[in-house]
């Protein structure tokens, strides 16, 4: 019926030397409201939008509703100077004011992509695919916008097309295979388990990353089958490494927002358990926190069913959803991961740090573990270790691998051992100046009293130590080439509050400096030159409350 209307529109703008605006709609979580609400309340606020697409081209027939849930809306001119973005943008517009149904409101954005009959296309099909096109590119960069197509999409089009047909049917074709990330525990630093990761290997379009498909598999329908396929063969796998003699593992498997719908998931995780006959106990499946918040009194009913059949369970990329403390005591999960993006700007950003401190210390209030992933630094490890972080995973351990590299893995689980430095009851010291002569004479000197000297000339170089040594207490100069002494120890502060700091430098700003004392950035400011002895009763004074503060922790 779309396609015949809108041949319709084309001859009579032919005739008429007329312009076809076409403009494609994808409302933004569309599927999430139809979750959420009941079907008379989906199906009223489908109507309504129809209604408002009517008054904006004057004619019910110019507003269709796509297979895949889309709108399309089709405006007919005859004045030429029209621009057709600012067709799209009065479209979007008119979706703005809230929709009242019944005793609730709901606010909808859209995606929306625009063509136009001459301008870009030239037939019905043309239209559709590049008003489509557009409104995917929307879609891809968060969505509530407009974009009018240009030629630089035709590119996308063509692969988006592609990769959809290659995609249905892959499982069957068993073009999909696993990889496993192992997990460590902290404590031992020995692999404890590992996540399940899926891989397209296509005959035609080469080793796709899941970034790559995943995200087109749930817009096409087609992720529970994937997900499907992922538990069952990582079940059967795991099923074969116990055969094999190892044991004592968890295996983690990610599962779609799809997938939670009603009662599926329950039959599908009894039906891979079953055939691999493998243990529940052995399983744990990972939910993300958005998953989980679309509908959490479903979402919690399903879990609570899981884990009476023994499965664990682990709320993934924690941190960038909506839960509320309301929720997260009602919730019957085993473990928490930190979402990657906060542990990769540990350290150099002090708010990332923080959170992930928050997280540790939220999830160990309700008796979660904590999963660290996106490991990819020493110090990052080191932090997470110190802030009583569990388990991590991540490439500065180990990237994913095949399942016979995994199964070399269980056999010999320590995979990244602690380094054996050589270490003094006395503490730890980490001087900071970008002069090295000065570095030089501090270290001679404070080595008489049995401390480990670290140095560093820039505050980088003393992130990177603090975040893999066991630092008591940082002694910094206040003018560096990076900035100010006061606002480092800040965030050394932020990120290893158990530290005392000194200021030693020639120049003193002193209301920063005070400030910094006040805020308890800074125990004690000292200047240069310096007298030996009262800096050598300084540095022991403080490294007597460093320790005193780790004992109490």
């Amino acid at each position: 019926m779309l396609e015949e209307n809108l041949a319709t529109e084309l001859v009579r703008a032919v005739h008429a030397c007329s312009r076809v605006i076409v403009c494609y709609l994808r409302i933004d979580r569309f599927d999430m409201i139809d979750e959420v609400c009941d079907f008379t309340v989906a199906a009223n606020l489908t109507r309504m939008i129809a209604e408002r697409l009517t008054q904006c081209v004057d004619d019910p027939c110019r507003v269709s509703r796509t297979a895949s849930g889309g709108f399309v809306a089709v405006f007919v001119s005859q004045d030429a100077s029209i621009d057709q973005l600012d067709v799209g943008q009065s479209i979007a517009a008119a979706l703005e004011p809230p929709f009242v149904l019944g005793s609730m409101t709901r606010r909808v954005t859209a995606s929306v992509g625009v063509s136009c009959f001459p301008d870009t296309a030239s037939g019905v099909h043309e239209l559709l695919q590049q008003a489509a096109a557009a409104a995917y590119a929307v879609k891809r960069i968060g969505g509530n916008d407009v974009h009018a197509y240009t030629s630089t999409l035709d590119g996308d089009l063509g692969r988006q097309l592609k990769l959809a047909d290659e995609l249905d049917g892959a499982v069957q074709r068993g073009e999909m295979e696993l990889v496993y990330q192992p997990v460590l525990s902290t404590a031992k630093r020995e692999v404890v388990g590992m996540e399940a990761l899926v891989r397209w290997r296509s005959p035609k379009l080469g080793f796709l990353m899941p970034d790559q498909f995943i995200p087109f598999a749930e817009s096409l329908g087609m992720i529970e089958e994937i997900g499907r396929w992922v538990l069952q063969e990582a079940c059967a796998q795991a099923r074969r490494w116990l055969d094999l003699g190892v044991g004592d593992f968890t295996l983690s498997v990610n599962v779609s927002r799809a997938q939670m719908r009603g009662r599926q998931l329950l039959e599908d995780v009894r039906r891979a358990l079953d055939a691999s006959r493998l243990q529940a106990s052995f399983l744990d499946l990972e939910l993300t926190e958005t998953a989980i918040m679309t509908n959490v009194e479903e979402a919690t009913w399903t879990m609570r069913e899981l884990r009476k059949m023994g499965v664990k369970l682990s709320m993934d990329d924690f941190g960038i959803g909506q839960s509320s403390l309301g929720h997260l005591q009602r919730l019957p999960v085993n473990r928490m991961k930190i979402d990657r993006s906060f542990v990769a700007a540990v350290p150099d950003d002090v708010n990332a740090a923080r959170i992930c401190r928050a997280i540790i210390g939220l999830a160990h209030e309700f008796g979660f573990s904590v999963v660290g992933e996106g490991v990819e630094k020493a110090v990052q490890l080191a932090f997470l270790e110190r802030n009583g972080c569990e388990f991590v995973q991540g490439y500065l351990l180990s990237k994913p691998v095949s399942a016979d590299a995994m199964l070399a893995i269980l056999r010999e689980p320590v995979l990244y051992p602690r380094e054996t430095n050589g270490k003094s009851h006395n503490g730890a010291v980490l001087l900071v100046d970008d002069e090295q002569n000065v570095l030089r004479a501090l270290a001679r000197l404070l080595r008489r009293d049995g401390y480990r000297i670290f140095t560093a000339s820039t505050f980088h170089d003393a992130f990177e130590i603090l975040g893999t040594e066991n630092v008591h207490v940082v002694m910094s100069d206040h003018r560096m080439p990076e900035g100010k002494g006061t606002e480092f120890l800040s965030r050394v502060k932020a990120t290893h509050p158990h530290t005392i700091r000194l200021i030693l430098s020639g120049y003193a700003d002193l209301g920063a400096v005070t400030e910094a004392i006040n805020g308890g950035a800074v125990y004690r400011f000292l200047t240069k030159p310096w007298n030996d002895d009262d800096l050598r009763e300084t540095l022991r004074e403080a490294m007597r409350m460093a320790q005193a503060a780790v004992s109490e922790a």
